[in-house]
């Protein structure tokens, strides 16, 4: 089957608009991953100190993806029909909630419970924001690439900030600034009209042949995206699994809250800052290379991480593993966003998300069940080998050049 790609129209929107909506996603994204960020060594940490085995953090990680697993491609079709700004909203509205009930109700379940809410909420945002900013796709990998830029940005800060109030103030008031911050991003949506928020129908999208009749899991057909979703999804449940775990080796190691979140703040900085140098690589090797050798470079630096304790050294690699990693959410999101027709580009980037969630759910649970058996060390050994492999399984059989076209 055919699945070749026909070159989009540029859609005319007012350039003054187009800024205004763009700088409100890059607020309301920032946030969110200020939030998200934040808030994942903080919850790992507490139900640490409230006496939750390795094996109910996983879980507590893992149910973050469980139904945005099940449901993103699905949102994606919401978004498609009843729009940008109404998925935005909701996403942030459940995000707010998602934040209170565990100052109100501080347990295990609570937990599992705003974890599950926040992981829904942030998948309608972030598919819907993804939307928007592929409005045009003649310079998609500029507009993902500062995407991806303020999405490190606010990466690298919510874990400094909310680990340094949780050490200073408790669980309570840390997850109230991040409550503070969303309710912050819920009013930015709706400073602009809601117009400006819609992808403009006139716009004539890529397409994959025959797409208007097919599952949008057809589209997986094409080599290259179905690397791009892999390499997403193991990109990103690496990024969760360093995220929860980090802190339980660094404690171990004598490191306090502030430190840890120091560390991780810099692995979010370098993913953001390697966003500078990403069409420059994607250039000069092309795009299905980076992301292999992302992989490659990722494996080999968990396997390290688990068997130092020199806090330096352990900075220095994490700065790498940051930026490496970094790289595989951008590549593949712009290469979702270039092959995807319009009016099913909510379902494609469902799709992508439904991947990374499977992910997100699958592993650190797996990983969270063998390191309460086999410890801590075995889940950066095993997370380094599967990365590894995920490189050498979807390493690129084709021409760079055509693949970072």
């Amino acid at each position: 089957m055919n699945y070749g790609i026909i070159t989009e129209t540029t859609n005319k929107s007012s350039l003054p608009e187009d800024n205004m909506i763009i700088t409100i996603i890059n607020i309301v994204n920032i946030i969110n991953q200020f939030i998200v960020a934040g808030t994942k060594p903080v919850i790992t940490l507490y139900a640490s100190q409230l006496g939750a085995t390795p094996s109910e953090i996983g879980l507590l990680v893992s149910v973050f993806a469980f139904l945005p697993a099940f449901l993103a491609v699905h949102i994606g079709k919401w978004i498609d029909k009843y729009g940008v700004r109404r998925l935005v909203a909701f996403g942030g509205t459940g995000i707010v909630v998602s934040l209170i009930v565990p100052i109100l109700m501080p347990n295990l379940i609570t937990f599992i419970f705003s974890q599950a809410l926040m992981g829904i909420a942030f998948t309608c945002q972030v598919v819907a924001l993804q939307k928007r900013v592929g409005n045009n796709t003649d310079n998609v990998d500029k507009r993902i690439a500062m995407f991806g830029l303020y999405s490190s940005l606010g990466a690298m800060l919510g874990p400094l900030v909310s680990t340094f109030i949780y050490e200073k103030a408790g669980f309570s008031l840390s997850y109230a600034a991040n409550g503070f911050a969303a309710l912050i991003a819920v009013g930015t949506i709706y400073a602009v009209k809601k117009g400006i928020w819609e992808v403009s129908k006139e716009a004539q999208a890529p397409k994959f042949a025959d797409h208007e009749n097919k599952s949008v899991w057809s589209m997986l057909r094409n080599r290259e995206l179905r690397n791009a979703v892999i390499t997403s999804g193991l990109a990103i449940s690496s990024k969760e699994i360093f995220s929860a775990y980090f802190p339980l080796l660094g404690e171990k190691l004598g490191m306090t809250p502030t430190t840890i979140g120091l560390i991780l703040s810099i692995m979010g900085g370098a993913a953001m800052i390697i966003r500078f140098g990403q069409h420059p690589l994607v250039q000069h090797f092309g795009r299905g290379h980076v992301l292999t050798w992302s992989l490659y470079l990722s494996g080999l630096i968990y396997i390290l991480t688990a068997n130092l304790s020199a806090v330096l050294v352990i900075a220095v690699l994490v700065t790498v593993l940051g930026a490496s990693l970094g790289l595989g959410q951008p590549l593949s999101l712009a290469y979702a966003i270039q092959v995807s027709p319009l009016e099913r580009r909510g379902e494609v980037l469902g799709m992508r998300i439904t991947f990374n969630r499977v992910s997100q759910t699958l592993i650190p649970a797996l990983f969270g069940g063998i390191g309460g058996v086999a410890g801590l060390t075995i889940i950066f050994v095993a997370s380094g080998v599967m990365l590894l492999v995920g490189g050498f399984m979807t390493r690129p059989k084709i021409d760079p050049q055509k693949v970072g076209a």
